[in-house]
């Protein structure tokens, strides 16, 4: 079977379209593509069709049909924690760069959740039933019962009232219904600490902190995430990495394979030129179509604490 993504630049007629056999072979790799096979048997179709525009595309039209027509939520609205923002420029932007930058939110928000996240027990991200420890405890990336802990996330973050008025903010969920073309099914929040440590890259691999690396999500049919730094972050800290309007034009054999790549090869294919380090203070925000290829930094000099809030569906 061969999967065509009519995002994916092409000219001439259909038989140009047609990929052999030996080239299929030469530009994805038959383990990556079998994991691909794998996660599809178990259920998990989304991981292969959710990788083609086209298809979300589809998806997003066909929601419309069924869900009605999403309306644009005017700006200026007083309950919301973004009063300046153009919600169509914001739109418009995340369509075309992937990403839209200075979605910020306000001071007492970020207190309130740094707060929360300093005291509330964390667990590690390979071993999320296992013990828990604190903030306070946690020295260069080392738990105080000696385990290595790259990530510590918090269970529930949504007891947090500040966390909670993010992801039920209504400018924030205009943003999102606009973008996807619908109402999302599934809402996910997250609050990592990603602690600065000595790992190597591979020992953080081998940790689970895979997100060092360049990949693109695959979260369901349509998606789209909104991230917030808790804490102030530059790229000695943590930083988010990505690579702009790499979310559209993928070649066929960066969508039949791994959703990971290489900074040479990402680098390579959509031009050193549209790569951005997303540092700024606490409180930074920017939403982002993560089908593009995106990356942390590893931390080394400061831990950051991130608000993720993933709309899916």
């Amino acid at each position: 079977m061969i999967f065509y993504d009519a995002s994916v630049p092409r000219s001439g007629n259909v038989s140009s379209l047609q990929i052999s056999t030996k080239l299929f072979h030469q530009e994805v790799s038959p383990m990556n593509f079998q994991g691909v096979v794998a996660k599809v048997s178990k259920g998990d179709l989304h991981y292969a069709l959710g990788r083609f525009r086209t298809v979300r595309l589809a998806y997003g039209a066909m929601r419309r049909l069924t869900d009605g027509r999403v309306s644009l939520q005017q700006n200026g609205c007083s309950s919301t924690l973004f009063p300046d923002a153009d919600i169509k420029n914001i739109v418009q932007t995340i369509s075309k760069e992937a990403v839209f930058l200075g979605l910020n939110l306000p001071a007492n928000i970020v207190a309130e959740i740094e707060s929360f996240a300093r005291s509330e027990p964390l667990h590690t991200n390979y071993d999320p039933h296992g013990p828990t420890f604190q903030y306070a405890d946690v020295r260069r990336g080392k738990a105080p019962d000696g385990r290595s802990v790259p990530i510590g996330g918090i269970r529930e973050p949504t007891r947090c009232p500040a966390v909670q008025a993010v992801v039920n903010d209504p400018v924030l969920r205009s943003i999102v219904r606009n973008y996807l073309g619908h109402e999302p099914r599934e809402v996910m929040t997250i609050i990592n600490w990603s602690f600065a440590s000595d790992f190597s890259d591979e020992e953080r691999r081998r940790l689970r902190h895979h997100v060092i690396d360049y990949h693109y999500d695959v979260g369901g049919y349509n998606f789209v995430y909104a991230n917030f730094y808790i804490t102030d972050t530059d790229c000695y800290s943590g930083a988010h990495v990505m690579m702009k309007r790499s979310h559209n034009r993928k070649p066929l054999r960066m969508l039949l394979g791994s959703a990971s790549a290489s900074e040479a090869r990402v680098r390579k294919q959509f031009g050193i030129e549209n790569e951005i380090t997303i540092e700024g203070p606490a409180g930074t925000g920017f939403v982002q179509d993560t089908s593009c290829y995106h990356r942390a930094t590893p931390p080394t000099h400061g831990d950051r604490l991130m608000l993720a809030v993933r709309f899916i569906n």
